[in-house]
Parts: C-alpha cells; structure tokens; sequence
C-alpha cells in the first residue's frame, strides 16, 4: 500500500454539504463570532421559570429576546460549542432582522466530529471527485477506450441508463462487479481541518444576463480560502493506493482497469483545468480577462518560466507537475455544478423534478460571496501540492 501525502489548500471556498442546518435556537453571535452549541444542553439545565419564560420567547418568534435569553445562559465552561467567524453582512443582516419573527437565518454547516466538534472534508468527497476524473479519462483521454466507450454510450437509448453505462463501460465493470472497480484499491482518509478554517458567507445566484443575483438567503459554513486573502489553513489530504495489489496476478486480472498515480494526478488536471477554463469562458469573459477568472487565475502558486519570468502555475503549462514537486487540482463539495460531476462530451443527466435531459451548463452558478474586494467566487476548487510517498 502506497501512501501519497499532499499539503492541501483551498483555492476558492468550499462548502461540504452535511445535512445539518441550524436556526437561531442552536446559536448565538458573540462578535464576529458564531457560537454553535447544543440547545438540549442549555434547556435542560434551566429552572421551572426559567424554561416557561424560554417557550414564551420561542412561541412568540421573538429571536432577539432568544438570544439574549441564550447568551446569558450558554455556560461555555459546561456546554459543548463550537466557534465560526461570521462575514459582516451575516451580522448585519441578522442584528437588522432580529426582530422580525419571519426571520429564520438557516445556516448549513460544513460536516463536524460529533465528539470534539471539529471540520473535517469527508475523505469521500476528495475520492469522489477523483473518480469523476478517472472516468473521463478512460473515456475521453485513454486511446485503447475511448472509442469503444463513446460507442457503448451512444447506443444506450434510455437518458437514465446513460451514467450508469457510461460508468460500467469506461471501468470495465458491471455496477453490480465491484470486485472489478479498480478504484476500490484508492483509499481517501477523512481529513480533519485546523482550528478557525471556516467561516459563513452568502452563497449567491450568479447570472451574467442579468443585474445583481437572487435575494435568497443560503447562508452556508466554508472553508477559508487563497481567495480570501493572506494565509489560508493547510491541512493534510493523505492517498493510499494498493499499488501491490495492482500488480498482483489474480487482482489485475479480475479488475476492469488497472491505474497508477501518475495517470490519476494527469486524469484529476485535465479534467478539472478544462472544467474550470470553460466555466471562465461562458461565465467570467475568460478570453477579454473577465474579473472573476483573473482573480481565480492569480491565486495558483507562482512560478517562473524559461526565460525567467514569473507567472501564476496552472494545469496547462509543462512545468505544473515537476517531478520533485507533483500537484492536483480537484474541484469538491456543494457547487460544483454538474459539469464537474459528469464527463466531457458525454454529459446526460436526468433533472426528475423538471422531467427534462441535462446536457449543458445551464445559465446560473452558485457563487461565494466576497468581502475583500474580489468579485463572487465559484465554490469548491482544491490544490493539493505532493510532500511525500512512503
């Protein structure tokens, strides 16, 4: 077993979706500060009196007699929470609205350890997001498969069906086969990120066709970014690969395919550099230096070219992956956008609430909303720089 060590970065923010959305019950601003903790806590240790007056207020909607009922009664001491920094238009706007008993500011939280209540990326996210690439690559990339896969998805005449084929064909495996996947030999640990990582911000409906974008309110936990300014957390993503495995008789010739690192990290760069230069294109005037993509663009690691020049490292020069130094760029989480979840050339979703094929872009992105003076930022695009291989 191989183990590929990778210092990791946030490009851009990233939103890992949980399934945990909390009100104004399970928190309380202290500051610039998010103050998440769990109400059973706080309610069980109140007095007769003290839990009547907690459900008048809660009845009556009035969040800001709730909050100032909890800020006096949270005891950090005894009560488990958690600390996020807030953005300036979350305390704004939720200090404006606090009196309004419509006012819910839901906010969806990034995945925490229930035990010591810290961030993590769900190793499955990262590997999920690798195999979107590596299916591409046998379907788009790889000469000995591509036609054959192209072929085996354009007879498939059922849209649902499509993905499905589309993945059996370009791994070489029934869905059912998962003795034959050979990305179950790719192993990708949980990833547990460093103390004030997060922050919540404004997820914002972007369209380039119109003025300003949705006054919906997506209030969501992301981690910091380059695109934030100044240093960003590093934290560690750690691949394990059966390398042994790989090479073992009875296991290759049971897989459908077989992979190595180098083909996986040139699968990732392709597929997500195209991604994120075709998003420039159709959504930030990529090719007359649209705002958004000079500022994504500036965030890669500097370099410098033959004639010594330094310039912004991306996917696309020759120099990106030097041996010693071995990079992947991988886009992850919430918002990503069905591009970047499906295959070149080959996109066929199914939409089941509209009832229609997705095959293109669509028009919208969902973006991150900025307060350091840089323009909307797409959610989700990863660097990882390799440290080590042991």
């Amino acid at each position: 077993m191989s183990a590929y060590h990778f210092k990791a970065q946030a490009l851009t923010p990233i939103h890992i979706g949980s399934g945990n959305e909390i009100d104004p019950l399970e928190f309380i601003l202290e500051g610039n500060r998010l103050v998440r903790f769990n109400p059973a806590d706080v309610v069980n240790g109140l007095s007769g009196e003290e839990l009547r007056r907690y459900s008048q207020l809660v009845e009556r909607a009035d969040l800001k007699g709730i909050q100032a009922f909890l800020r006096t009664h949270l005891d950090a001491a005894h009560h488990d929470h958690v600390y996020v920094d807030v953005s300036k238009e979350f305390k704004r706007l939720f200090e404006e609205k606090a009196s309004n008993p419509s006012n819910q500011f839901r906010v969806d939280m990034m995945p925490h350890n229930p035990h010591s209540g810290a961030v993590y990326l769900p190793g499955s996210s990262i590997k999920g997001a690798i195999r979107t690439a590596v299916i591409n690559y046998f379907a788009n990339i790889e000469p000995a498969t591509k036609s054959t896969v192209h072929q085996t998805v354009g007879a498939e005449q059922n849209l649902r069906n499509k993905a499905r084929v589309l993945e059996e064909s370009a791994l070489d495996r029934r869905h059912s086969q998962t003795e034959r996947d050979v990305l179950r030999l790719l192993d990708v640990q949980d990833v547990d990120l460093p103390n004030d990582a997060t922050r919540i911000d404004r997820a914002l409906n972007f369209n380039p066709q119109k003025q300003g974008s949705q006054e919906i309110q997506i209030w969501v936990e992301r981690v910091k970014a380059l695109a934030d300014g100044g240093g960003a957390p590093q934290f560690e993503v750690t691949l394990h690969l059966d390398t042994a495995a790989m090479k073992h008789p009875g296991v290759k010739a049971t897989l459908g395919r077989t992979l190595d690192f180098d083909t996986i990290l040139r699968a990732c760069n392709l597929f997500y550099w195209g991604r994120m230069t075709a998003e420039g294109e159709k959504f930030d005037q990529k090719k007359s230096g649209g705002k958004s993509w000079k500022a994504l663009h500036e965030l890669f690691p500097k370099g410098k070219t033959p004639d010594g020049q330094i310039v912004a490292i991306d996917p696309s020069k020759n120099y990106w992956c030097y041996p010693q130094r071995k990079r992947m760029l991988l886009r992850v989480g919430r918002f990503s956008h069905f591009e970047s979840l499906s295959v070149d050339g080959l996109r066929a979703g199914y939409n089941i609430q509209a009832r229609t094929p997705i095959g293109d872009m669509g028009a919208t992105r969902t973006r991150c909303s900025m307060e350091n003076g840089r323009p909307a930022m797409p959610f989700g695009w990863l660097i990882l720089t390799l440290e080590r291989t042991l």
